[in-house]
């Protein structure tokens, strides 16, 4: 048995009937030239042994009714049919046809009686390429923890083929141990937040300062974004929107402008969202707010979550695509100088000053009756520099999917792969119309940011 941090707990308890909290990748990829026709028949089959090359794979929770007490257990049955799916799309049905399904698979929660994760194999793309939809609960693995398991199915080489002969990690066991050591655990975790108030109460107090100074360049307080169209009540419908964009234009971009890949892509999501709520006649005066999540987490290999935030204007009442850019990297180099004085532990502190009045609020259904905490999560996840490949089939893209819940309903993330960076866009079209045109936004803000700094 293995209890689950107050994290992975909290991504339980979040989930509703129309907020599912399973993060997912889509991909898309090419079949090798000398795939026979039982091809994708023989790979379903081996996908549905990852429980054995994965231990999250390989967890379920205990007692789905009691949160209070969640704890983590292996499984005594253990079906592969239950996890992995396989079909094709419709003749001459293409990606639109893919993406209606794969919505529609991203809409609904995953049946908590079994480990949390499901496959689908879907194939009928043109060009003989098929496509993987793999979606993960929250509680089990993070976006970096994701990255990093799909890392170890994928090979370098498209001679490799996926093997099973090393076994998984093992769920950790936990032993009761002595009382003295008990207590003592006890007492290093108290002493441990002990130390961590004080800078806590730094962090808030000078955040606190900047706003009452009218300062706009500075990480933001939680709770003072702008209402949006974002952020609203949600209902179960899903918006799902792709995009790409060149990797090493990017890299060129923040290099010259003396910023991050991570800086540009949200000054191109600034400009974006500007563009979308003025066409929507939508736009507050306020820039809208993202929260960023930072993964806390040491090379200390371990599944699970240890996240904060950096809660960053996108500037989207900037009109000049430059000065934006600009904005953001003194606000997010400030942030990280700041989140980097912070020990674990009251950067830990910080995420949950952050998510538990919106477990509180969402549980109750008050989330839309405050200020919103943020007014979407932009999250931009380091993948692959190499091609890779799956038992022969390369990759061609990755999409990453995330959650949404009541009140903040826009998540973005962002996957590096190879040479271009591939956006997921997950949204509620409830609220949010037109919703789909943030692909031709991304672009064409991204254009403009790049004649700027030329």
């Amino acid at each position: 048995m293995e209890k689950l941090s107050a994290q992975d707990a909290a991504f339980l308890k979040m989930e509703s009937s129309h907020c599912a909290f399973h993060v997912a990748g889509l991909m898309i990829l090419k079949k090798p030239e000398s795939a026979s026709a039982g091809y994708l028949r023989r790979l379903a089959v081996k996908c549905g042994r990852l429980n054995e090359l994965w231990s999250a794979f390989n967890k379920q929770l205990a007692n789905p009714g009691d949160l209070a007490n969640a704890t983590w257990i292996i499984p005594e049955h253990f079906d592969p049919s239950l996890h992995v799916l396989h079909y094709a799309l419709p003749e001459g049905g293409g990606m639109q046809a893919l993406m209606q399904l794969v919505t529609r698979a991203h809409e609904r929660a995953l049946d908590r009686t079994r480990p949390l994760w499901e496959l689908h194999i879907i194939e009928g793309l043109p060009r003989d390429r098929f496509a993987i939809y793999c979606k993960v609960h929250h509680a089990l693995v993070d976006g970096v923890g994701a990255m990093k398991m799909m890392e170890g199915m994928f090979s370098t080489s498209p001679g490799t083929r996926l093997r099973f002969d090393k076994p998984g990690t093992p769920m950790p066991k936990r032993k009761p141990g002595s009382l003295f050591k008990r207590i003592g655990q006890a007492r290093t975790g108290l002493l441990n937040q002990y130390r961590a108030v004080p800078e806590l109460s730094k962090l808030i107090a000078h955040m606190g300062a900047e706003a009452i100074k009218g300062n706009e360049d500075v990480m933001r307080l939680p709770f003072s974004a702008p209402r949006t169209l974002f952020n609203t009540e949600l209902d179960s419908r899903r918006s799902v929107v792709l995009c790409e964009l060149p990797l090493k234009q990017v890299k060129r971009l923040g290099k010259r402008s003396g910023g991050s890949v991570n800086d540009v892509l949200l000054a191109v999501c600034g400009g974006a969202l500007r563009a979308y709520l003025l066409e929507q006649q939508a736009l507050p005066r306020a820039s809208l707010i993202a929260g960023l999540p930072v993964s806390l987490k040491s090379d200390t290999p371990g599944e699970g979550n240890k996240l904060s935030y950096i809660l960053s204007p996108f500037f989207t009442q900037e009109r000049d695509p430059y000065k934006r850019l600009q904005r953001i990297i003194k606000v997010t180099s400030g942030a990280k100088k700041e989140m980097a004085n912070l020990s674990v532990t009251a950067a830990e502190d910080f995420f949950a000053m952050v998510m538990v009045p919106t477990i509180l609020l969402s549980n109750s259904g008050n989330a839309t009756r405050v200020r919103p905490v943020i007014n979407a999560i932009f999250s931009n996840v380091p993948g692959a520099k190499e091609k890779l490949y799956l038992d022969g089939s390369e990759l061609e893209s990755i999409y990453p999917l995330s959650v949404l819940t009541d009140a903040m309903g826009l998540n973005i993330t962002v996957v590096s792969h190879a040479n271009k960076l591939c956006f997921a866009i997950a949204s509620c079209p409830k609220d949010q119309p037109r919703i789909h045109t943030l692909e031709a936004l991304l672009k064409a803000s991204y254009r403009e940011l790049r004649d700027a700094v030329a």
